[in-house]
């Protein structure tokens, strides 16, 4: 791999790194999801610095330019972050819907109770 592609590798890594710790340290971002940008992070970082690694993981793959795994590492964070997402997603759209039916029960519960008489405290 040259020098040039390295080292734009590390720095994007690195940048990444630097991303997730600033969004946590403003809480725009959870610290779960943080793990998973951390991971894909340093994964990528190793790869960037350790170019006999790089390599060794570009035969086992079958990539002929190792460079391109860590394009493949990238599309594969990605890939894991957003299926993460829609798991997340789809658990609270369920947790929605089940509160949305809950309220409209009390709701009814308490316009029931409204319409009915209370009974006179002397009887």
């Amino acid at each position: 791999m040259k020098s040039e592609i390295q080292i734009l590798a590390i720095l994007g890594s690195l940048a990444v790194l630097l991303l997730v710790i600033h969004l946590i340290r403003r809480r725009m971002l959870r610290e779960e999801y943080a793990l998973l940008w951390f991971g894909g992070g340093i994964v990528l970082l190793v790869l960037s610095l350790w170019r006999g690694l790089l390599h060794t993981v570009a035969g086992l793959v079958g990539v002929a330019y190792p460079p391109s795994v860590l394009l493949l590492g990238v599309i594969a964070t990605g890939f894991l972050v957003s299926m993460h997402y829609s798991v997340s997603l789809s658990r609270l759209d369920q947790q929605n819907k089940r509160l949305a039916q809950e309220l409209a029960l009390l709701r009814l519960q308490v316009e029931k109770a409204a319409e009915t008489p209370a009974p006179a405290a002397g009887e």
